[in-house]
């Protein structure tokens, strides 16, 4: 009974809206009219024949595979690295420093880089020109075979805090008399990553890769701060172009109608990673 309030507010501001957003997705509702029509999958035609959404898409794709990349590499070393020292003073101490960048907001990072990448005093272009490799100078941001690469390098050196904590997190639960074990038997620190850390932690390594998908397919920050899609629409995502319709030309049909494409995206995706499955030993 004292859970229902929670429920209610629960529906009227969290399922109230998602379904709202799914039956406007199939209507014509925006800024430049009072009626609302119903339009069936007009808006989803839209999508294919306007050609930003499959553009948005094939960025998208590119930025996904690059995150995931960067979450299952760079963290885990680090977090190996930190968990292997002999010291616990050593430990809590890089914990701490590797932690902290989590206190800087996205935002700020985001314009940090946007000046570092700035053509006419970027600190890029720069060190470039100190090296005499002027002939590299470029504008990082509106160059089209440059923009993409440069937003993936945003994160450098791509140890995500959250990541670390939660791979260092999992690495803590590992019963040190298996490790100890294993290094009696004589195996190297190589085998043992990848035969008994690897697998005792695969759980926290699917939760990694589910928020990653979930988070990448919705996020669109960086790009709003740093090139706003372009140069042209070279950075586009669906996100991107979700946010422009809802806020800049009043389609809210079309934004529903993409945010319920976003959705079966994320839903089916979802659904795949639940059904991989991970040592259950491991998992108990």
């Amino acid at each position: 009974v004292m859970l229902l309030p929670i429920f209610g507010l629960l529906a009227l501001f969290g399922f109230y809206p998602v379904l709202v957003a799914a039956v406007r997705a199939f209507t014509d509702w925006s800024s430049t009219s009072l009626e609302i029509n119903f339009i069936g999958f007009d808006n989803f035609r839209m999508m294919v024949t306007e050609g930003y959404f499959l553009t948005g898409i094939r960025n998208l794709l590119i930025f996904l595979a690059s995150y995931m990349v960067k979450i299952l590499t760079m963290p885990l070393l680090v977090a190996v690295m930190v968990y292997s020292l002999v010291s616990n003073r050593s430990k809590y101490a890089y914990r701490y420093l590797f932690v902290l960048p989590m206190v800087v907001p996205s935002v700020v990072s985001a314009l940090m880089w946007k000046n570092i990448y700035d053509p006419n005093f970027g600190l890029l272009n720069e060190i470039l020109e100190v090296l005499n490799l002027e002939q590299y100078q470029t504008s990082w941001l509106s160059d089209p075979n440059t923009v993409i690469p440069s937003l993936i390098f945003v994160s450098f050196p791509f140890i995500d805090p959250f990541s670390f904590l939660i791979y260092y997190s999992a690495m803590m639960n590992i019963p040190s008399s298996t490790l100890e074990a294993a290094q009696l038997d004589g195996a190297s620190p190589g085998r043992r990553f990848f035969f008994i850390i690897l697998p005792m932690i695969a759980s926290q390594i699917k939760v990694l890769i589910m928020l990653g998908f979930i988070n990448q397919i919705q996020d669109f920050n960086l790009i709003l701060l740093l090139t706003k899609g372009g140069p042209g629409t070279d950075t586009y995502v669906p996100g991107y172009e979700l946010y422009l319709n809802a806020t800049t030309f009043g389609r809210y049909g079309y934004a529903c109608a993409l945010g319920l494409v976003m959705f079966i995206f994320i839903f089916a995706g979802t659904i795949v990673l639940n059904k991989v499955k991970v040592n259950k030993e491991v998992e108990g």
